[in-house]
Formats: C-alpha cells, structure tokens, sequence
C-alpha cells in the first residue's frame, strides 16, 4: 500500500500569505476569497437600497449568513483557542456569508486531553509517557547498616524533590469582573451548564447563538458580548488559572515551560532539552552520577518544519484561586461558621468536629498553649481540610491511569461537604502509569509550596480577611496512603503501631498473632518517623534507601515539610476500602467461596432468595448478581457494603457451619455499630472487640496465613473514629465519585 504525495506550491491568499500548501487547499482558499469578495460587492449593492423591504431582507439574510458563518467558525473553536484578534472581527466580516465547508472530523487517540478538557478550560496540553508501574522493594530480614547521626546529616540534598519557580502567582487584584453589558445572561448560561452538566462544545454553540440573536437586535449595546465560551470565560474572569510544569517521563522531575522551550526561532535539530536530573550526586560510583538524560520535548512537524512541544504536562490548579472563587458565593462564609452553633455532648461523635483532631490541633506551634486553631472567632478563616490520593482509569478500552489530589474543607456542614462544587482540585497527576514510590515526591513538591503559603495566611481582598488553611487529615486507599506519607508497604508492617508482619519460611507473610498484643499495639512516634525519613533522604545509594525502609518501613515524603502534620495519626484507615473492598470481599470469595463452604448451587439460592427481599429506595444499586460471572462480578464497595449489612445473614445463614457463622455475625455487627451517623464511646470499644473477634476465629478456623493487613487495620478504625468522629466524616465515597466525574 503506497501513499500518493501532492506537491505543495506557494498560496497567496490573506491565510497563508506565501506558505506551502496542497494545490487542492490553493484552490479552495482561491474559491473562497472570489466567493468572498462577489458577497462583499453584493452586501455593498444592498446597503444602498433605501426600501424598507430591501432593508428587511438584508437583515434576514445577513443572520442566516452569520449563522452559517458562525457554526464553522465554532467547529474550529473545538479545536484550537483562538486569540483576541480572532474575535475582535469587524462588522463587515460578519455581514460576508464566507461558504461553509463540511470539514473532515479530526480523528483524535483515546487518550486525547481527556483532563484538561474537563478541569482546565482553554488549556490543551499534550501527555505522553512512558513511566512504568511501582515497584515496590523486597522486604526482608533486618540487616546491620549503620546510620550516620542525624544531628551530623549534610543538607546537600534538601532540594532532591524540589520544583521549579512556578509560572504563576496568584494575584487578587487581577480578579476583576470586566464590563460587559448585561453580564447576567452569560452567568445563566455557566449556571445552566452546571445544574445539567452540558459540554463545553454545547455551552460554546449556545453562547454563540445568543450573541448572534443579542448583535441581531441591537449591534451597538451588544458589540462586546462574547461569541465563544472562551471569550465569555475570558471577560467574567472564570477561568480556572493552573500552574503548568514540564514532567520528565522517566524520572518524573519538574521543569518550567518557558526555560526549557526553544525559542520561535530556533527550530535545529539540537534543540531539545533534556533532563538534567541526578537522583545519586553523592554516589560514590560515577556511573551513577549521570543525568537523567530523557528528552522532555517532542518534535511535531509543521508546514515550515517543526515546533517543540513537551511529551508530559503536569497541569496544577491554583488552590488559591479555588478558595477566593468559593469566597465569593453568597452566604459561604456562613456555612463556614455553621459548626459553631453546634452542641457538644461528651462521650457523643456525629461528626468531625467531635473528633480529638479537631478539638486539640493548635494555632500556633512555636508558641507553649497556644491557642486553638478552630475556634468560633476564626471559624470563616481558619480552614482545615481534608486529602485523598488516587488512580483511576478514565478510559473503559485501554489501561490508561490517571491521578488525582482533592480536598475537601471540612469547616463546612457533611450534607454539603463532599459536593462536586464544594471540593478542591489539588492536583492533576498524568498517567499512563501510577507514580513509582518516592517519585510522587516530584508531583507534591509544588502543592507542599502552596500549601506552607497558606498555613502562614494570606489575604482575601474578597473577604476582607486572612485565611489560614491546614490538612488535618489525608484519607486514601492503602497504596495511596503509603506513598503519601512516606511509609512502606502495607504487607510488611502497620503504620499506625509497631506490628510487622510474620515471615516464616515457607509460608506467606501475615499479620496473625494477637496474644502478644500490648506489646505492638501502641501508637507510633511521629518524630521518630521525621527523622527516619530524613535519614533516608540522606542517603547516598539507592541500595542505601532499600535497606533503610527494610529496618525503619519509613521513606521521605514531601509531606513531612508541613510543620503541623501527623503522619501517623493524621493517615486514617478508610473504612470504605478496609471493611467492604477488603475484609467482606475477602471473606465471601477467599475463606467459604475458594474453600467450597459455598458452591455453585448455594450462589445460585442465595441471588434467588435476595431478589424476594423488599427495601427501601435510598438503599442504592440492589446487589441481584451473585452467581452470575465469577460470583459477585463487578461489586463496588457500595454493593458491599448492602450486601454485608442487609442480604448476607437472611440468604445465606443456613449455608454456613456454626463457625463461620460466628464470623459474619461479629463483622456485620461491627459494621452497624461504625456506620451510625451517630455513635458513642461505648459502641467503638465493641465494634473493636467485635473485628479483633473476627480477626481471631479466621486465625482459628483458617490458619494464620489468612490474616491480611486489612483485618490487622481494621482494629485502628475506632481510632480514627475517636481522631475524627463517625466513618461518615472521613471514608473514601465521595473521593471515588469525582473519579467518576473526571473519568468522564
């Protein structure tokens, strides 16, 4: 199969101006500027006609032309931004019916910015990767490594993870609401578009609809209203600003655009820039010393050669921007106040707010008592929120993972907290691939930046106040949470306590023996946790830094620059992950599915018997397929947790023997007493008696090797609960929905 190639030949029209093109494009912009100038000299010729009817058709034709004109226009805005110049067309263009040409629609890869079109508007940034997947170090038996005193470590690599100057700096005199006549109506259409969630490409027709139909009716009031969304975005001041960096693909380091791009004029083939990181300076091997060396643009060929553009975009939006846009709502500042009028009663958590964390977290912690940071006369401006780590796949076809850093600010009521309007974008991770351990540390460098800004406070012109903002607590799944703060696989030890796993040979790791309990099951020291990752950051090989995590289970993480943050207690379990996704599921299929205690024919009674059952409507999606696929196919932890909580001891009761019997009632009653809206005191220490319970009879019944790390982590759940109040204040539910939303 051969492809025939047309010779290019030079186009004088007013678009290309002398550049090479196809003879068949010469042609067509040939036709279209003598088709231009025979309506030009027609527009001309009905301008002079003084008849009221001459005039009437004129206008009727001049809209159809528009119309015509415009839906072409819009169908490149799709495409490319175009700049004001673009816009700012004179009113003879638009009284020209330029011809419309059906356009070949642009075939785009699957993974074409899927994220930007979503959470950054008017940005298009390129991504490309070739990043694998984590890696994460054996672990074995401790071996003798002596560390250097930490009192005596050199700084030479307190910028290893470091990110580059940013490119942008919030600045609140630049919000600015622009004068535009009757600003109203492009606000009901973003309002419009948000209550039904439309497109940008539906949002950016219907704003071009309304200003042709608004310069129809009066040319003179209407010459400043916006055509393009972009435009319309442009004049309200809406657009959501984003720190942009360059991410080199292998080593994942951080570089600003406008120092490593070539300039216009510089199209050599040695332009390139490269990656100039070195993750050992100090090794004492040079081979080891060399730079990263990964090229960190890519060549995109053009009429007159080629352009430079980087292969991995990291897009991060401005967080101070977020907050001031939300500052602006009406009536928020009072929903940051409404915890105020709460009442405390002792020994009673419903949300929160009843949490130790937010009860005893300090304003200060230079100062000796200090007072506390929230505090009803600084409930508006002193903000806690609350993190979440996680990949997704946006992409049902493909293995494409994405990531994701969202906060929610948890001054605000629960009902509307976790609302899609209500969370903070933090950060936007490019795929295709999920960050290998320490090097996320790259992609957190410049949020922990932002993040130290606002715990020093900054001021609201909006609000007429300072903000202060701190992480009170970072909620993820358990890969997510130890790349976050810093800590090593779950299967080699809790993070929480000092329980390690069991490794005997011939036998798989697990977290089974409990009689030695009082011993390990004590809460760990979060400075002895900074000084270990300091150590390790200090180190000058990587074999180094495998060895450390071996003795210590801690690595550096940027996190630890917060001043204030625990990273012990502030990592909570989710019990959305750990109870539903883990200890049911493993249970059901692992212990009586894979065991044959449940076969075939009893999945298939027990889907019959669960479709008798009547319940109520908010229950969520009814967990019918049971038997269908390989037994409880494609569950979410939703299902889970209906299926746990509701069906599984009327369906399935019968089927089990006296001890597994003893199991699902321990667990479904611990699973009711930690999902009440409101629970006491009392109810924590059973549910905990209760999950220890479960966690023994399967060490009974089953052997040690089935004790995972979740039955180990599920017995700090009701400490988190006693951190931070009900599991409604902190799981992952709502995290995993604006997975949803992005994916989409």
């Amino acid at each position: 199969m051969s492809t025939k190639l047309r010779p290019k030949v030079p186009c004088d029209c007013k678009k290309c101006n002398g550049k090479l093109v196809d003879t068949r494009t010469r042609k067509k912009h040939y036709e279209e500027e003598k088709q231009f100038q025979s309506s030009m000299k027609k527009g001309k010729e009905k301008e002079a006609s003084s008849s009221i009817h001459a005039s009437t058709s004129g206008n009727r034709s001049r809209s159809d032309s528009v119309d015509s004109s415009h839906s072409s226009r819009d169908r490149y805005d799709d495409d490319v931004i175009m700049n004001d110049s673009d816009h700012a067309r004179s009113d003879e263009e638009f009284l020209s019916p330029k011809p419309v040409s059906r356009r070949k629609r642009r075939r785009y890869d699957q993974f074409h910015k899927t994220q930007d079109n979503i959470i950054i508007p008017g940005e298009e940034p390129e991504q490309h990767s070739d990043s694998s997947g984590d890696e994460e170090g054996s672990l074995t038996d401790d071996d003798d490594h002596d560390d250097s005193d930490f009192d005596e470590l050199s700084s030479d690599d307190d910028e290893l993870f470091a990110a580059p100057r940013s490119n942008l700096n919030y600045d609140p005199d630049e919000e600015k609401f622009v004068d535009v006549n009757d600003p109203w109506i492009l606000l009901w259409i973003f309002k419009y578009q948000e209550r039904f969630r439309l497109s940008d490409v539906a949002i950016n027709s219907l704003i071009g609809f309304f200003s042709l139909v608004l310069k129809d009716i009066n040319t003179t009031r209407f010459k400043e209203f916006p055509s393009t969304a972009y435009m319309a975005r442009k004049l309200l001041d809406i657009t959501k600003r984003s720190k942009t960096f360059v991410a080199c693909t292998d080593c994942n380091k951080l570089y600003n655009p406008t120092e490593i791009m070539p300039k216009s004029d510089d199209n050599s083939a040695n332009s390139g820039f490269k990656c100039t990181h070195i993750e050992f300076p100090n090794h004492p091997m040079e081979k080891y010393r060399q730079q990263c060396g990964s090229e960190l643009l890519l060549k995109v060929p053009v009429n007159n050669g080629f352009n430079w553009h980087p292969k991995m975009i990291y897009p991060l939006p401005c967080l101070k921007t977020q907050l001031s846009i939300m500052y602006k709502r009406p009536g928020f500042e009072d929903l940051l106040k409404k915890w105020t009028d709460r009442n405390d009663i002792p020994g009673i958590m419903s949300d929160i707010y009843d949490g130790e964390i937010w009860k005893t977290f300090p304003s200060s912690l230079n100062t000796p008592n200090a007072a506390r940071f929230f505090e009803p006369e600084t409930a508006d401006r002193h903000l806690g929120i609350m993190i979440n780590l996680d990949w997704f796949q946006p992409f049902k076809s493909a293995v494409y993972s994405c990531g994701a850093i969202y906060g929610v600010i948890c001054n605000l009521p629960r009902d509307i907290r976790f609302k899609r309007e209500n969370m903070l974008t933090l950060a936007l991770l490019p795929g295709p691939n999920e960050v290998k351990l320490d090097k996320i540390n790259h992609y957190l460098a410049p949020i922990i930046d932002e993040l130290l800004e606002l715990w020093d406070g900054f001021n609201l012109p909006t609000a007429g106040k300072n903000v202060r903002l701190a992480v009170i607590c970072c909620s993820n799944d358990i890969p997510a949470a130890r790349k976050l703060c810093g800590h090593a696989s779950a299967l080699a030890g809790c993070h929480r306590c000092y329980k390690r796993a069991n490794r005997e040979e011939g036998r798989k790791s697990n977290f089974s023996g409990f009689e030695d309990m009082n011993d390990w099951f004590i809460m760990k020291d979060p400075v002895e946790h900074r000084r270990n990752a300091m150590i390790w950051k200090h180190q000058l090989t990587k074999e180094d830094r495998n060895q450390h995590v071996k003795r210590t289970l801690v690595r550096w993480s940027e996190m630890l620059r917060l001043p204030y943050l625990d990273p012990i207690r502030f990592l909570v379990v989710d019990p959305m992950h750990n109870l539903f996704l883990g200890i049911a599921h493993w249970i059901v299929k692992r212990l009586w599915i894979d065991n044959d205690k449940i076969t075939k024919a009893h999945l298939e009674l027990m889907e019959k018997r669960a479709k008798q059952i009547k319940v109520p409507a908010d229950v969520g999606r009814i967990p019918y397929k049971i038997a269908t696929g390989e037994e409880f196919s494609g569950y979410t932890a939703d299902q889970w947790k209906t299926f746990i909580m509701i069906y599984a001891i009327p369906i399935m009761w019968d089927l089990l023997d006296e001890a597994d019997q003893q199991i699902l009632t321990h667990f479904v009653m611990a699973c009711f007493l930690l999902t009440a809206r409101i629970i006491e005191d009392s109810a924590l220490d059973e549910a905990h008696s209760r999950l220890l319970t479960v966690a023994r009879l399967v060490e009974d019944n089953y052997g040690p090797e089935m004790i995972t790390p979740n039955f180990h982590l599920s017995l700090h759940l009701t400490e988190c609960c006693r951190d931070y109040g009900p599991l409604y204040a902190f799981w992952c539910y709502s995290f995993e929905r604006m997975n949803g939303v992005l994916g989409k």
